[in-house]
């Protein structure tokens, strides 16, 4: 379900995009020094939108170093490192592949999932003892999830997934120092809430033919497929509309052409080459 949330490459400055990437890259690394090296593999452009996201927000920003990856060992990069909106991020995304992988256990891919969730169970159990509160309501929003897509088709789904992510942003909040910090907190949230239903929408749509072939559950079979393009399309620019509103709300302390190359163009390129069938480019 993730990897939709990405920056348009080709308009943003090479120092913006290094930047960007190297907040990728921290993201992995964080990932490895707290969980390992195989739970890199849980690493999203979306969990790395909300690392940007936080960092962008933070009074202190993390430490800028140069190192080696294990994809490219020899030739070093800048990468992002040290600061809690990583650790958060790096947390978040172990929490949300593990019940992601616990869910497709239960449902649409079983075998895939269960293998999936043995792989993350010690590694998303530790995470979740970290946020015990975030962690139980994000299991109770995918059990929602999974009661829903056990009846009629139903396009509601996608705000539950909203209010799903709505509490890893709200969490995400509460870690930053910052003068203003009662407005993110405040606005975070809702934030979440428009990008998880951006997501789950953007998600139903690519897997819709999949899904009606296969006999799976998506809430957009519940139209027919020109019905269910013209919802989703109408529906995903409400979001996008939404997410650009709330943050230009906020208090930037860095950072800000990243953020709003994604939420302005990034997002809307995403729409524009799923709804038309094209592959997402590599980043």
């Amino acid at each position: 379900m993730f990897g939709y949330v990405r920056p348009e490459k080709e308009l943003l400055l090479m120092r913006d995009f290094t930047r960007y990437r190297s907040i990728y890259c921290g993201l992995c690394k964080t990932i490895k020094e707290r969980y390992g090296n195989l739970p890199r593999l849980t690493v999203t452009y979306d969990m790395t939108f909300l690392a940007a996201l936080l960092l962008s927000l933070s009074s202190e920003d993390s430490e800028m170093v140069r190192e080696g990856c294990v994809l490219n060992p020899i030739n070093k990069k800048v990468i992002s490192k040290k600061h809690p909106a990583l650790d958060f991020a790096a947390d978040g995304s172990i929490i949300l592949a593990y019940f992601s992988a616990l869910d497709n256990a239960e449902d649409e891919n079983p075998i895939k999932g269960r293998f999936q969730s043995l792989l993350l169970r010690r590694s998303g159990k530790k995470a979740g003892r970290l946020y015990l509160e975030m962690t139980a309501k994000i299991e109770a929003f995918l059990h929602e999830l999974s009661e829903i897509e056990k009846g009629d088709y139903d396009p509601a789904a996608a705000d539950i997934f909203g209010r799903l992510l709505a509490e890893v942003f709200a969490e995400g909040a509460k870690i930053l120092e910052h003068p203003d910090r009662q407005l993110l907190i405040r606005v975070l949230p809702d934030v979440g809430f428009a990008l998880g239903k951006w997501i789950y929408l953007m998600d139903a749509f690519d897997d819709r033919e999949d899904d009606l072939h296969n006999k799976q559950w998506n809430p957009l079979l519940k139209f027919s497929e020109p019905d269910s393009r013209i919802f989703v399309e109408e529906t995903l620019k409400e979001c996008e509309e939404e997410i650009d509103r709330l943050l230009a709300l906020l208090p930037y302390q860095r950072d800000g052409a990243i953020i709003g190359n994604i939420a302005t163009i990034g997002l809307v390129r995403t729409r524009e080459r799923v709804l038309a069938g094209i592959e997402l480019p590599r980043i």
